[in-house]
């Protein structure tokens, strides 16, 4: 691709995208850490999502928004997603604790929406892999849609540290991700727990070790990242961009329950649509 035809960059946002950790039974304040979690998805909750006790990997808890605290007989484990991850992360995060996993995202979002993002990372990354010895070759996938939905993998779904490219747009079908591609990098267990250390000092620009780690990584496995990691570009924090459950309720009322009941007053049914929805506490008199 030649400087003339490259796609041009209109937004960057980068960030947390997951956090798993957890802390054994004897950690110095345990409590302490598992009710301040515990007040985090109380304020994620606040939001609009439903509370509700959930049981994971042997831990017992609640969870809200996709995330999650519990606690079993070794320890407790908190688990946050998307936005939730990146806002909860300096409120819960400790040196002692064990980082099991941290997706750390780059979106791109651009003008013109180009379409073979993860085709030229994976000819990128092919490339690179070609000139490497048989026995440290990266594995390598991609999933080419039809709708351009394409992912590129790159690592081994076994493998402590793996980053997928994908057409966002394609895959969240939200607004706020029209002409975007999601950068994401996973990383698990030493790696996870090594790079939450080098966040924790950089709560005033976090997002810059987010984007200069994945970019790093990526362009090391011969993925060009050049299209959005030059020059002294704006980095927005991540937003929250997936409905809540409030919200989706909501929208469940006005596509689906609102027809039906527009039906069933044109045919003349209100009392057996009351009565069914057990909305008619009137008594009628004998």
């Amino acid at each position: 691709m030649t400087s003339n035809d490259a796609p041009t960059v209109e937004q960057v946002t980068a960030g947390i995208d997951w956090l798993t950790l957890t802390l054994p039974r004897d950690a110095g304040n345990l409590a302490h850490w598992h009710i301040m979690g515990i007040h985090h998805l109380n304020t994620i909750a606040a939001q609009g999502y439903e509370l509700k006790p959930r049981t994971m990997l042997g831990y017992d808890g609640y969870s809200a928004g996709n995330c999650f605290i519990g606690e079993r007989d070794d320890g407790v484990m908190m688990q946050f997603t998307g936005n939730h991850a990146d806002g909860a992360f300096f409120r819960v995060y400790r040196d002692d604790a064990h980082i099991s996993r941290i997706d750390l995202q780059v979106t791109v979002k651009f003008f013109t929406m180009p379409s073979n993002i993860a085709r030229r990372a994976y000819q990128d990354a092919d490339d690179k892999n070609r000139r490497l010895p048989a026995h440290r070759r990266r594995k390598l996938w991609i999933i080419m849609g039809s709708d351009g939905g394409d992912t590129f993998y790159l690592g081994s779904p076994s493998s402590d540290q793996r980053a997928r490219i994908y057409n966002k747009e394609v895959q969240s079908e939200v607004i706020d991700f029209v002409r975007t591609w999601r950068y994401e990098l996973v990383l698990r267990n030493d790696f996870a727990t090594s790079i939450s250390r080098t966040i924790s000092g950089t709560a005033s620009d976090h997002q810059s070790i987010v984007l200069s780690t994945v970019v790093s990584w990526l362009q090391y496995r011969g993925v060009d990242c050049s299209l959005f990691a030059q020059g002294e570009r704006e980095i927005l924090p991540i937003v929250r961009t997936l409905p809540t459950d409030i919200e989706t309720k909501l929208k469940w009322l006005r596509t689906q329950v609102r027809p039906t009941i527009k039906l069933l007053i044109e045919r003349g049914m209100e009392d057996e649509m009351v009565e069914a929805l057990g909305l008619n506490t009137t008594q009628k008199e004998g």
